[in-house]
């Protein structure tokens, strides 16, 4: 665990609190459990995977209210409950993700808390708390207007973070960083003057290799070119790509292989996407 966490136990539950985001009543309601969350706070539902449960709240600290998001892990299985009995939990994966994002430059939001709840040997509670990320909307939502409503300072607005997120990203395979669920929805954009910025969500998969296989490469740059014709044009599609090369520092060769690749699947996935009506 960082040095930058306080550890609080009670009997067999304990909890990672940011030094600087000490709030007893906080503290209290998470070591209880969802029920006491509740009772103290006024929790949002957030649409989340079967496998999780998301609210937002707000907390009231250092004369300010600060937006809140709790994520409980919920196993998938009976084998992913087996499995947890002998590796490091959801929670304490994705809290070990984020830093290492960090670390290498990325963004993700503020980490607050994590922790386990031990109830008995088949009953366990894993959870992770954040800052919510001000000014921020899922980047699909800065594309959600198709291209033909757009004016021209929101196409140049719309180009700019093309290029910016695929910096985002060749930066990130550069370092050997495979994201584990890069879909549109766990990416956070934030505009700031003229620069794009951007949060990685659901970190939980997330791991750096020395040397990043192109099958993961592949994976992450499918992901985040899921979006329909209709809101990104290729044009915009080749400004990502053209930032994405000249950070990764792929040769020549690997690029024309990839890009078919990507190309291929992306529009596999999409008649897929179009035809369930997802």
């Amino acid at each position: 665990m960082a040095n930058g966490f306080d550890k609080i136990q009670r009997g067999g539950h304990t909890l990672y609190i940011r030094k600087n985001f000490r709030n007893n009543t906080l503290e209290q309601a998470l070591l209880a459990g969802e029920k006491e969350l509740q009772r103290c706070y006024q929790l949002t539902t957030i649409q989340s995977s079967k496998f999780a449960r998301v609210y937002k709240f707000t907390v009231h600290f250092d004369d300010a209210d600060r937006e809140i998001y709790y994520k409980s892990y919920l196993y998938r299985s009976i084998w992913d409950f087996i499995k947890h009995l002998f590796r490091t939990s959801r929670a304490s994966r994705a809290f070990n993700a984020s830093l290492m994002l960090a670390e290498n430059g990325f963004d993700t939001p503020a980490i607050i808390a994590m922790g386990k709840r031990k109830f008995n040997l088949f009953y366990t509670e894993d959870f992770l708390v954040t800052l919510g990320v001000e000014n921020a909307k899922r980047i699909y939502e800065c594309l959600f207007d198709t291209l033909e409503n757009l004016t021209s300072e929101q196409v140049r607005s719309k180009r700019k973070l093309a290029q910016a997120f695929g910096r985002t990203v060749g930066r990130m395979h550069a370092r050997g960083i495979f994201h584990g669920d890069l879909r549109l929805g766990n990416i956070l954009a934030k505009q700031e003057n003229d620069n794009w910025r951007f949060f990685l969500l659901d970190n939980e998969r997330t791991k750096k290799i020395h040397r990043l296989p192109f099958r993961l490469r592949l994976k992450n740059l499918v992901q985040v070119n899921m979006f329909p014709p209709a809101y990104m044009s290729n044009s915009d599609r080749m400004r990502f790509f053209k930032e994405y090369w000249a950070e990764s520092k792929k040769s020549g060769v690997k690029k024309v292989l990839l890009i078919k690749k990507i190309l291929k699947k992306t529009s596999r996935r999409l008649r897929k996407k179009m035809r369930s009506g997802g």
